[in-house]
């Protein structure tokens, strides 16, 4: 039998005893090799998606997805041997998008926004048992035996591919920055008769882990509701997997048709409060968009958004595509601290054809800029790279598209890229996102009386009720607990915040030692910046100096030692309302001087 080079370890068909049935079967790679892929794969993964940072969460899903697999083939006394002893790795991933996937060799990986929309704990170990069932059965292995995998570069899966242009924006990000081999386990769409086979072996672990696995059917039937309300939180689960009003009605009759012996788990409240204080939704912190800007406050940076664009933002990257579909562009950092070294990298590994590069200053930031052509399988394509400095690291803002409309979209990556500045509102430094906290009902109420009057922006009162598995208008026992976003409370900046300087840069842009003596003569120009700035007459640390606005200015008390004192901005400063609406970052006195 011939099998076809689907992933990157793949070189011939493996004859290995299945894990569920004992009987040799054919797969596409051995079990060695998908656990060395899972784990070259997982750190993949986990830098570019990033991790939720919550302890006790993720202990908390370690402890169930640990439970369950318990209870799975790969730890029956009677497995094959080479089975036996494999650890699993179960990760929350800091994402809004509600998913769950896995890798082969025994990774797990659910998102905090599928942990919002699951109702108790055993809806979660379902989930987790199905996953854990798609390793267990090596569906990647033997799909990877069943056909040949296109290899899709990188630029051209992201630019030129209609499914990833098309309404399927929630993959651009991983498309853009996973490596081939992650890429392409992305891209794995199982068959519906592994989605099925997964479906009734996890049920079963979890029944035989002593969960009441009916309940599942709930929250299959929240994302069947959240698909119809526009498909918004649903990008990868809605494509990998069977439909949720079907999957709802099998599992509802697998756990049927296998009861749990004993007194099943469900662990509503249990559950509940172990997610209470989870991020619900987009996190502001790591980026957000409000008048045409986009604002990072952790990285402090700004730039424009281009009119009409959808802006995707990831964990390690912000991807925005053109109405039409016909051009993209995305924002990642370069994994240098110079801007012509990170040119020279990207000219380098991509292999496009440069056509014109230069040096100029974006906003008094040093910048390199690279254009040229890329050819894919798709034809090809326009690129146009700016890399800029600031704060130490190196942005690369570039945007593709296809070669007969690139000349059109190129002063769009000029006007965003041109845009590109330090962060200029210090309020930005002090959003936060929003919580969720538990509401208990008092009384038999309808569910609308409990809507919040401020929602964070990507929460409607429809969503919040499937996120609740509650019908708008139906009236809640007295009892429930419901999950209600918190998007009012502030919190002030750490007391060691280092204020913004009047150019948004924490204590002055440019440093006094910039450029570092290693930069070539003349770079990024001859003279760049002046000797004189910052003022040598500030020492560090002491600005504003001690005599300023004026020695009595206020009554000799200001600045404040211990400004801000953790005061500023007030806790509840601006009531409820914050973040305020910014105004656009304003243009640069001069435009940057881009190469032609």
């Amino acid at each position: 039998m011939v099998c076809g080079a689907a992933m990157l370890l793949l070189s011939a068909c493996v004859s290995e005893p299945s894990a569920i049935t004992g009987e040799k079967q054919s797969f596409g790679y051995s079990w060695d090799q998908e656990v060395q892929m899972g784990a070259e794969v997982d750190q993949e993964i986990t830098q570019e998606m990033g991790l939720y940072e919550h302890p006790q969460i993720q202990a908390y899903v370690e402890q169930v997805g640990q439970r369950v697999l318990a209870q799975s083939d790969l730890r029956d006394p009677n497995a094959p041997d080479i089975y036996r002893g494999t650890e699993f790795t179960f990760r929350v991933m800091d994402s809004p998008v509600v998913n769950a996937f896995a890798v082969p060799g025994g990774y797990v990986y659910v998102t905090r926004g599928l942990l919002t929309h699951v109702q108790n704990e055993a809806q979660l170990a379902v989930v987790l048992g199905h996953e854990i069932a798609h390793v267990a059965a090596r569906h990647s292995s033997q799909q990877a035996r069943r056909a040949q995998l296109s290899q899709i570069g990188l630029m051209a899966g992201a630019i030129l591919g209609q499914q990833v242009l098309g309404d399927r924006i929630g993959n651009m990000g991983e498309l853009l920055n996973l490596g081939s081999q992650a890429l392409e386990l992305f891209m794995m769409r199982y068959s519906r008769e592994a989605e099925h086979e997964s479906d009734t072996l996890g049920v079963g672990y979890a029944q035989r882990a002593g969960y009441a696995a009916g309940e599942s059917a709930e929250f299959f039937h929240s994302l069947q509701r959240l698909s119809a309300a526009e498909g918004r939180g649903l990008p990868t689960w809605q494509s990998t997997h069977p439909d949720p009003g079907d999957r709802a009605n099998r599992v509802r009759e697998l756990a049927t048709t296998t009861p749990t012996p004993g007194a099943p788990i469900v662990a509503e409240e249990e559950y509940l409060r172990r997610i209470e204080g989870i991020v619900v939704g987009e996190d502001p912190r790591e980026g957000f968009t409000q008048n045409g800007v986009f604002y990072h406050p952790t990285l402090r940076f700004q730039f424009p958004v281009a009119t009409g664009w959808k802006l995707e933002n990831q964990k390690s990257a912000v991807v925005m595509a053109e109405p039409n579909g016909r051009a993209l562009m995305g924002l990642r950092l370069a994994p240098v601290q110079r801007a012509r070294d990170a040119a020279a990298q990207f000219v380098q590994e991509s292999g496009v054809q440069v056509t014109a590069s230069g040096d100029t200053q974006i906003n008094g930031l040093p910048a390199t800029v690279v254009i040229g052509q890329g050819n894919t399988e798709s034809g090809v394509v326009g690129v146009w790279n700016a890399f800029v400095e600031l704060e130490g690291r190196v942005y690369s803002l570039m945007g593709l598209a296809p070669a007969q409309v690139f000349n059109e979209t190129r002063p769009t990556f000029e006007t965003v890229a041109g845009g590109f500045s330090p962060l200029r509102n210090l309020a930005a430094l002090n959003v936060q996102p929003a919580r969720l906290r538990l509401v208990r009902v008092e009384r038999p109420t309808p569910f609308t009386s409990y809507i919040p009057t401020s929602l964070p922006e990507d929460l409607d009162a429809n969503e919040l009720a499937i996120m609740n598995q509650v019908e708008l208008n139906q009236t809640l026992p007295a009892g429930k607990l419901l999950k209600i976003p918190d998007a009012t409370g502030q919190q002030p900046p750490p007391a060691n915040q280092p204020p913004l300087s009047p150019t948004g840069y924490p204590g002055g842009y440019p440093p006094a030692q910039y450029p570092p003596p290693s930069y070539p003569p003349g770079y990024p120009q001859t003279g760049y910046p002046p000797q004189t700035y910052p003022p040598t007459q500030v020492p560090p640390g002491q600005y504003p100096p001690p005599q300023y606005p004026q020695s009595q200015y206020p009554q000799g008390q200001y600045p404040q030692g211990q400004y801000p004192q953790g005061q500023y901005p007030q806790s509840q400063y601006p009531q409820g309302q914050y973040p305020q609406s910014y105004p656009p970052a304003p243009p640069p006195s001069q435009p940057p001087a881009w190469p032609r």
